[in-house]
């Protein structure tokens, strides 16, 4: 069988159904809640875990930090199978979308250059956009967990410390409700390569002020709920037949 190049993975060690994080640790912590969980790849940190939840197949893996890393990961984890990838992650506010709340987005307005290039090389005339059943599946799971959840558009860009100054005023007039740093490329290359993709994000902070990202309890309830209903979402969502 022939290994990816960066997860060192084969056909079968990768489920129909993914959950990445950006944070390895994230990746490593979420495992314990799979049952059957067996380490399929620890190669360059990209964690990678197969088992069980709620009695369905599924993979969590690690993207890295960034489009260029999301992009590796999740081109391997198609050319694997992967017909569902979803994002659970971070994100700051630019609006009124408070710490401890969580984001569902819809689109992500690639300001980073990784997803512009598919978007170029496929000829991909829309933003790059989250299923809207996985969408949708996520905001009501997020709620049922008493999340204070927001749908609507993000921006992906490639320089974290920057984000404040990335013309907030002229994002905010377009109704973006934050900033993140992988969204796009995953949205971007599940329409190139044919998986559906979704994300849903905790919000940590405000990236134009100084509490960037916090870490009270409010934040990180969040991020915990909001890791359950990407499983939930997951393993749930019913998945075309292959023809």
């Amino acid at each position: 069988m022939v290994q990816t190049y960066h997860l060192k993975c084969v056909k079968g060690d990768v489920a129909e159904r993914v959950v990445v994080f950006g944070d390895p640790c994230r990746t490593k912590a979420s495992a314990s809640l799979l049952e059957r969980s067996r380490l399929v790849s620890k190669e360059r940190c990209l964690l990678t875990y197969t088992g069980e939840y709620m009695g369905t197949k599924l993979t969590l893996s690690t993207t890295g930090m960034g489009t260029p890393s999301a992009a590796i990961v999740c081109e391997e984890l198609a050319a694997l199978g992967a017909r569902c990838i979803i994002r659970s992650g971070t994100m700051g506010s630019i609006s009124s979308v408070a710490a401890g709340d969580a984001v569902v987005p819809t689109e992500a307005i690639p300001l980073d250059g990784t997803a512009r290039a598919y978007m170029e090389k496929f000829r991909l005339n829309s933003m790059p956009s989250a299923s809207r059943r996985i969408a949708e599946m996520l905001r009501s799971t997020a709620l049922s967990k008493g999340v204070r959840t927001h749908v609507g558009p993000i921006c992906t860009s490639d320089v974290f410390y920057l984000e404040g100054g990335i013309e907030t005023a002229h994002w905010q007039e377009k109704g973006v409700l934050g900033f993140e740093m992988e969204c796009s490329a995953i949205f971007a290359i599940g329409a190139a390569r044919g998986y559906e993709g979704g994300a849903i994000l905790a919000v940590t902070g405000s990236v134009s002020g100084e509490e960037r990202v916090l870490g009270g309890s409010e934040v990180k309830n969040a991020i915990e709920r909001c890791t359950l209903s990407a499983l939930e979402t997951a393993t749930s969502v019913e998945l075309p037949q292959i023809k």
